[in-house]
């Protein structure tokens, strides 16, 4: 029996010391300290009588008997210190506190040490040389002790229990386990210096202690003495505004929050146990992913969901459940349909102010034939400010132009629109193409305050029976490429000034013949400038393929071009993109009209 109780201390040792060392290793808090103190006090007390058992000599079991008040005296004190910590009190922890605290176990262990007074607090009788299990005797110094250690173990508990009392019900339910095994040693405790039965033989207080300390380091780093989570989890979704709905690995409701509830216009205890997709009917609301879900709370009053479903699973990765969250989007829908509703009157706008800048259909002239095409950056939604245009002058003369406004928008739509149409007015074939031009640049300067200049092409097309006679000026664009009946191509014309820079620009004409079979190619810089990483499309491949191509019908010439330059850069195109093909012909167009025969044309002379 005596190896029996000398063992049980042993363990007891060894655990709580374990549970010490477990405790310092974690080292999450301050309080962990003090716990690891308090448990390493019952450790040595333990282990200490263990050895007080297990020896037969009265002397030693005397000596390992005082030995272990080290840890019987720091108990009390480090059990206080830990209740002020936890419960929020943990500035009263000073070192003021701590050195009253001292106080009494370095009297009661001086007592203990010095001969004269060491019976004052415990002694073993005669008698206990020939017991197994003799009975210590006390002093009135011991009693103190006891009182003392009591009032400490007493007051620190009362005030933990009453603190969790105050609080809310999963508290009190934690105070009342907390209560029971703080119970369990103290009243073993009391059992053997009250000498009640056999308890006076033989003092369980540490073995009861490490039920203690295992639920005290248990609470503390695993369920942080309070499973505080549910609760904060409980608070955190009956707050949300966001419908959550728990699943079963079966798809049936177990939990659903207030606002899911709501959303449902069911209570919670009616949706537990359904299946969500009987809830939402003709939904994929349990779908992997994310999906939208639009419920009609009138006919006029649409909500839209963003469903949100993630698989749950336990610790060994077994599905467990489902969680499906329901997040109100219904604004950022209506944002999103009102934002896709002004980019496509945007888009609408651009496209019919691009169109102004482009004629729908170029008119048909004897002896030449034209073809034109429009090629808008990016999606379309934003205007450009490339334009061109073929119009009659008198019956041996057509005007032609072809132009880029820097940058894009409203402005410059604007400055294109003025180009054009001033071009148009002032255009006359009794004047050379740079002398009009230099009148268009001084009203572009009178009439626009916005920083824009403008790159023209504008020139005559005089055609007869020989070819087509082509007079041009470059107001800063660049020049057109010539196919010739040889295969060559060429540049042509003088590069001059940019429009709406300065009051005075240079500008040049420049005279050509194109022969018939001869193409004439003007097109603004989206076209040349198109990229494929660092590499541009250029006029050399402008070039190559004019040459490749060219006794092709022009527009199918033209769109040629396009399809290539898109294959190049890809479907979106940085800047616009505008292209004039003029071809001359000895054949002339059945359909062809003279200047002064088409509608709104402008009369001669």
């Amino acid at each position: 029996m005596l190896t029996l109780f000398a063992v049980l201390m042993v363990v007891a040792g060894v655990v709580l010391a374990g549970l010490a060392a477990y405790v310092a290793w974690r080292r999450e808090s301050r309080m962990g300290w003090s716990l690891a103190v308090l448990l390493v006090a019952v450790a040595w007390w333990g282990l200490a009588y263990a050895v007080e058992l297990s020896v037969d000599d009265v002397a030693v079991k005397s000596r390992w008997g005082d030995l272990k008040y080290v840890g019987i005296l720091a108990l009390a004190p480090a059990w206080l210190v830990f209740v002020l910590q936890y419960t929020g009190r943990g500035s009263r922890v000073t070192r003021r506190l701590l050195a009253v605290l001292a106080v009494e176990p370095i009297l009661a262990l001086t007592l203990l040490a010095v001969p004269a007074t060491h019976d004052l607090v415990r002694f073993y009788p005669p008698s206990a040389a020939t017991e197994d299990l003799p009975i210590v005797q006390v002093g009135p110094a011991f009693w103190a002790i006891l009182v003392y250690n009591n009032l400490l173990l007493v007051g620190a508990t009362t005030m933990f229990v009453i603190s969790m009392v105050r609080l809310a019900r999963h508290y009190r339910r934690l105070a009342g386990v907390l209560l029971a095994v703080a119970l369990l040693p103290w009243a073993a405790n009391l059992l053997h210096n009250f000498a009640v039965g056999w308890f006076a033989r033989i003092d369980l207080t540490p073995f009861a202690f490490t039920v203690t300390g295992g639920v005290l380091v248990w609470g503390l780093f695993h369920e942080r003495l309070v499973d505080l989570a549910p609760l904060a989890r409980s608070a955190v979704l009956d707050s949300m505004a966001d419908g959550v709905f728990v699943l079963e690995p079966f798809g049936r409701i177990v939990d659903v929050n207030p606002a899911g509830a709501a959303l449902t216009r069911a209570s919670r205890a009616g949706l537990l146990g359904r299946r969500l997709e009987d809830v939402f009917p003709g939904t994929d609301v349990t779908g992997d992913g994310r999906a939208e879900l639009t419920l009609n709370d009138t006919p006029h009053d649409r909500r839209t969901f963003d469903v949100s479903h993630r698989h749950l699973s336990d610790a060994t990765g077994r599905p467990a459940g489902d969680l499906v969250v329901l997040h109100e989007i219904t604004q950022r829908v209506r944002d999103r349909d009102r934002l896709q509703r002004v980019l496509a009157e945007k888009s609408r706008t651009a496209a019919a102010l691009s169109a102004s800048m482009i004629p729908p259909v170029l008119p048909a002239v004897a002896g030449i034939e034209l073809a034109s095409t429009y090629e808008p950056a990016g999606d379309g939604s934003e205007v450009g400010g490339d334009f061109l245009d073929v119009f009659g002058l008198d019956p041996q003369t057509w005007a032609f132009m072809l132009g880029d406004v820097s940058g894009k928008g409203a402005e410059a739509a604007a400055v294109s629109a003025a180009a054009r149409y001033t071009l148009r007015a002032l255009a006359d074939p009794d004047r050379g193409p740079a002398e009009i031009v230099a009148d268009v640049n001084a009203k572009l300067l009178a009439q626009t305050d916005v920083e824009r200049h403008c790159t023209l092409i504008f020139g005559y097309l005089r055609p007869d029976d020989r070819g087509t006679s082509v007079s041009l000026t470059l107001a800063g664009h660049h020049p057109p490429l010539v196919l010739r009946a040889t295969g060559e191509v060429d540049e042509v014309g003088r590069l001059g000034t940019a429009l709406a820079l300065f009051d005075d620009c240079e500008l040049y004409d420049t005279t050509l013949e194109l022969a018939p079979g001869e193409v004439l190619c003007a097109f603004t810089d989206g076209l040349i400038e198109a990229r494929r990483k660092s590499n541009m499309f250029g006029s050399r491949r402008v070039a190559e393929l004019l040459r490749r191509h060219g006794d092709l019908p022009v527009d199918e010439l033209a769109a040629l071009i396009c399809e290539a330059v898109r294959t190049f850069h890809g479907d979106q195109l940085q800047d616009d993109v505008a292209l004039l093909l003029i071809r001359a012909s000895t054949t002339p167009d059945p359909e062809a009209v003279r200047p002064d025969d088409r509608p709104g044309s402008r009369p001669a002379g």
